[in-house]
């Protein structure tokens, strides 16, 4: 009896702590390629690639926190400026394979997605009999991510036009005064 209930105790304190300061808002980490051709690599350090991707490809960042830590964001493993990240080959699924590696930060774009009740906060999902997928929260923050980024470049193209615009006016009034002043002398 005296085990059980010491057991019970323990379970409960366990539980307590990997739930402590996270309130089940956890936080996950993803990356996507800034560009076409963006290697990814075998190992944190050397030039062995194992494939390059097309800009937009959905990484994960490898989760090397434990359930016991209680943190309130899966950690990132990061070594010699290179990020360890979990991806599937297709983009997609596991139907081409699962596969885990190394990427240089300054080649992606880091965004933050609401890890939905995983513990682990893999942004992977592993239903019983189905094919291994990213969650539909890590997905939805990825379509935000490119979203946002598109409507920032759409913003920036038409400030560039209105700058364009404006100064055309303004060659413009200084062709008109030219002309002005010329037609006084």
């Amino acid at each position: 009896m005296k085990k059980v209930l010491i057991g019970a105790a323990l379970s409960v304190a366990f539980a307590s702590m990997a739930n402590a300061g996270n309130g089940g808002n956890m936080i996950g980490i993803g990356y996507l390629a800034k560009q076409d051709g963006m290697k990814i690599y075998s190992d944190s350090t050397g030039n062995s690639v194992d494939e390059a991707v097309k800009k937009d490809f959905p990484l994960v960042a490898m989760d090397k926190s434990s359930i016991w830590s209680g943190g309130a964001m899966a950690s990132e493993e990061i070594s010699d400026g290179r990020a360890h990240v979990r991806y599937w080959k297709n983009g997609r699924d596991a139907n081409d394979g699962e596969n885990t590696a190394w990427i240089d930060l300054k080649d992606v774009e880091k965004f933050q997605f609401d890890c939905c009740g995983d513990r682990g906060c893999s942004g992977i999902k592993a239903n019983i009999f189905t094919t291994r997928s990213y969650t539909d929260c890590f997905n939805q923050a990825v379509s935000a991510s490119i979203e946002k980024r598109s409507k920032e470049a759409a913003n920036k193209t038409e400030d560039i036009e209105k700058l364009k615009l404006q100064l055309e006016i303004e060659r413009l009034k200084l062709e008109q005064e030219r002309l002005k002043s010329g037609q006084k002398q």
